[in-house]
């Protein structure tokens, strides 16, 4: 499907209130007042849905119905929009709690987390705002030039390492596997090159170096 593609059917599982409501002046209010699961069935008139604009247009219930069925490996979903209740397979019922936990198993399994915002300060003047905005748009096009894609990934993982592993080998890991063997492979990298710096008499690394033990472990 892609790297777009998969992002696409991960996007309402790490959609938060908070990054639907930045920057508003009466932001602190509405993310009191509507919790990202009830936004997904928050209705501006029929069928026109407050989130269809977050997913350009396209009908924010049937983006997240995409991402459900893709996870859940089902077509048989029904919206109670009145409720706020999903049916799945006609017999279960997932409510907002229920959502909440499907969210995080997604997360886990796919190495995701909520999505991330840069707060504007408070109380700037417009000057100020001004100087800020463009900030954030020259951080914007520096974070695209030095994005890595999945494809970087797959090739650092496959010969980043001190032993070669098959491109077949990697295409039969689970997206948590691969994240796994990623991070660890850049965690002895890691290790190895700050302790050549550490080690070498022509530079001064005053920072203490962690093991790479700590890089790769998991934890709970």
């Amino acid at each position: 499907m892609g790297e777009e593609g998969f992002n696409d059917l991960v996007m309402p599982l790490i959609l938060t209130n908070e990054s639907v409501f930045n920057g508003l002046d009466n932001e602190e209010e509405l993310k009191a007042q509507f919790h990202i699961y009830d936004l997904f069935f928050a209705q501006i008139e029929e069928n026109v849905f407050v989130l269809d604009t977050v997913f350009g247009g396209k009908s924010a219930l049937g983006v997240l119905k995409e991402s459900l069925s893709y996870f859940l490996q089902t077509d048989d979903i029904e919206f109670l929009i009145h409720r706020k209740k999903i049916v799945i397979n006609s017999n279960y019922l997932m409510d907002k709690d229920e959502f909440l936990k499907f969210r995080k198993v997604v997360q886990d399994v796919t190495n995701k987390q909520d999505m991330q915002v840069d707060k504007a300060p408070k109380d700037m003047t417009d000057r100020q705002k001004g100087i800020w905005e463009k900030l954030q748009k020259g951080r914007r096009r520096r974070a695209e030039k030095d994005a890595i894609y999945l494809q970087d990934l797959i090739n650092f993982t496959c010969f980043g390492g001190t032993s070669y592993i098959p491109l077949d080998q990697i295409d039969r890991m689970t997206y948590y596997q691969f994240s796994n063997a990623y991070k660890s492979i850049m965690g002895v990298d890691a290790f190895h090159t700050g302790m050549s710096y550490k080690l070498s008499q022509k530079f001064d690394v005053k920072d203490e170096i962690k093991h790479w033990t700590e890089s790769l472990k998991i934890g709970k």
